[in-house]
């Protein structure tokens, strides 16, 4: 009887019963919560879909799996042709080209994993947040940039144009011009830039190429200003004297044809190299220290002093010249011009507003050298030349039409021995 009274007290004991319903209780709500959390967790967090109000630009991908994302997104963000178009052609760059293309799939992941890759708070902060606000991903373009070079240099090849000067001719007194050509540049950089352009900005389409036009330095017009013969001067020589007068030949070629522009300066041993057998000349009698040796190049100073009395009398500029340590048997004292390999040189420069042509012929025994330009630019002059005990002193005197002198200017002296 005591037994039965003790066990039924137990049973109804309320703090015991108490106890046991607080941790059924506890044990219900730990586990509706973790099947909340299961549940949660299935349904929007690690669901192998995106987060809602996510875009990729102006794409929504919100709850799309990532192959749906990026096939939504590689349809309506499409790599195009680029057009480039000059003078009526166009010439086609296409994706492929240039390995051109969107980083969709690293967009897409990064999308993805906005809310599943940081601390399991973090992205539920993430996720709560995008209820009230998007998110929005950009979409940044690729491209080989050395096969982007290397198609604008298959375009370029096909629009530039070399650059050609005017050439002018003159053979019997018969004036022949080769025109100019104006050159065409593709302008490799500005270009580049128009199609960074518009790839940035996914304007595809039509892009005006630029080309630049290069002028020649010398123009039809200016080859045609040369129409008459300002001066010429001849000397003779004997042909008995086969070296000497091979070298009178190859100095003479080599120094003729030459247009010479406003302010160009004329070098004779520029245009004839040095005097050597391997450089073409031959052994003939040379002036050295006022005597006579057989030297490479002997006569080339014939050619020299033939050519300054006619640029003398042309009224061109005399920049350099110097005489001889003896008396030329064929030009008078202060009208002779020696040049050697160690420095002594025949310059002359153009003083005149347009092209001056020289010009250097062989004939048989004769020498002329003949300088033309522009009838405006031909002067009257005269060779005046003051002679002392051991040389000359050279003078050019300038007129009018009329004969009247306009200016005496000094051009050297000369000093010879006796």
């Amino acid at each position: 009887m005591n037994n039965e009274a003790v066990v039924e007290k137990d049973i109804i004991n309320p703090k015991n019963y108490k106890l046991k319903i607080s941790m059924v209780i506890s044990i219900l709500v730990i586990l509706i919560c973790g099947y909340m959390v299961y549940s949660f967790n299935n349904n929007y967090m690690y669901n192998g879909k995106i987060a809602n109000n996510i875009f990729v630009e102006d794409v929504n991908i919100s709850l799309m799996t990532k192959e749906e994302a990026i096939a939504l997104v590689s349809q309506n963000y499409k790599t195009e042709a680029l057009l480039l178009n000059y003078n009526g052609k166009t010439f086609d760059i296409l994706p492929e080209d240039i390995d051109l293309k969107y980083n969709v799939e690293e967009v897409i992941n990064s999308a993805y994993n906005y809310t599943k890759t940081d601390s399991y708070f973090e992205n539920v902060k993430r996720l709560f947040q995008l209820e009230k606000t998007n998110q929005n991903f950009t979409l940044e373009n690729s491209f080989d940039e050395a096969k982007l070079s290397k198609h604008l240099e298959n375009v370029a090849e096909k629009i530039n144009v070399p650059v050609k000067n005017a050439k002018l001719y003159i053979s019997g007194g018969s004036f022949n011009v080769r025109p100019s050509t104006t050159g065409k540049e593709f302008d490799v950089a500005t270009n580049k830039e128009a199609i960074y352009e518009a790839i940035n900005s996914r304007k595809y389409g039509e892009i005006s190429l630029k080309v630049n036009d290069i002028n020649p330095k010398i123009s039809t017009e200016m080859v045609k200003s040369v129409d008459t013969l300002l001066a010429q001067h001849s000397t003779t020589f004997s042909t008995n004297l086969a070296g000497r007068a091979e070298n009178i030949r190859v100095s003479s070629n080599r120094i003729s044809d030459v247009l010479l522009m406003p302010g160009e300066v004329y070098s004779y041993n520029n245009l004839t190299g040095i005097r050597t057998i391997a450089n073409g000349y031959y052994n003939a009698p040379v002036i050295v220290n006022g005597d006579l040796e057989d030297a490479p190049g002997g006569g080339v100073c014939q050619t020299s002093t033939t050519l300054y009395n006619a640029v003398l009398y042309s009224g061109l500029k005399i920049e350099q010249v110097k005489n001889h340590s003896i008396t030329s048997s064929y030009a008078p004292r202060g009208k002779d011009a020696m040049v050697n390999d160690s420095g002594s040189d025949l310059k002359f420069s153009n003083p005149y507003d347009h092209p001056i042509y020289v010009k250097s012929i062989v004939s048989g025994g004769t020498l002329t050298c003949q300088i033309y330009g522009n009838s405006a630019d031909k002067p009257n002059v005269d060779i005046k030349i003051d002679p002392f005990p051991m040389g000359a002193k050279t003078y050019r005197i300038f007129k009018d039409a009329s004969g009247n002198k306009i200016k005496t200017e000094y051009i050297a002296t000369s000093v010879y021995k006796k």
